[in-house]
């Protein structure tokens, strides 16, 4: 596999869990009860839609290049947009679930485009993840801000007592 095949296949990676995650936060912003989490959820929602736009442009623009060099056309499966629809996650709403499931897919894509920029080496693709993943810490900063409880009692799995971020 070649050198734009990998970064195409990386690219497909996270566009798959951003158009998952905009399809989960816009369905969730229907069903959100607390105006102040349903503008949020809408505002993620047209975030990660543009993400999922943006990353398009770049993969099809990847998959020129490699055509104009004559290697062939890129065949991966486009499986991300297949889903037959939303797997939505259980929320407990009125323990402010939705916010805390968004904190945890967050948290989770800061790892992921820290994992893709460890091994993208392509200018504008890199610019590109590095703006994104500043948007995505700038939305879990956002969620802290709400003065949420966005700690889980490990006291039912350990009798210690202790805190700790979720999804970490």
């Amino acid at each position: 596999m070649g050198h734009l095949e990998k970064t195409t296949s990386l690219l497909y990676s996270i566009l798959e869990k951003n158009y998952r995650d905009f399809r989960i936060y816009s369905n969730a912003s229907k069903h959100c009860k607390r105006l102040l989490f349903r503008n949020f959820l809408i505002k993620v929602a047209h975030q990660k839609k543009s993400f999922s736009k943006r990353i398009e442009q770049e993969i099809e623009s990847l998959e020129n290049q490699n055509n104009i060099k004559g290697e062939g056309k890129i065949n991966l499966r486009r499986e991300w947009k297949n889903i037959p629809g939303p797997v939505l996650p259980v929320f407990r709403i009125e323990k402010d679930g939705i916010i805390k499931e968004c904190y945890r897919r967050e948290r989770q894509n800061i790892g992921l485009y820290q994992n893709l920029l460890s091994r993208i080496s392509l200018g504008e693709i890199r610019e590109m993840l590095l703006f994104q993943k500043h948007s995505v810490q700038l939305t879990l900063q956002e969620i802290e801000g709400f003065g949420l409880n966005i700690y889980e009692d490990l006291e039912e799995e350990n009798g210690e007592g202790e805190k700790k971020y979720l999804g970490i």
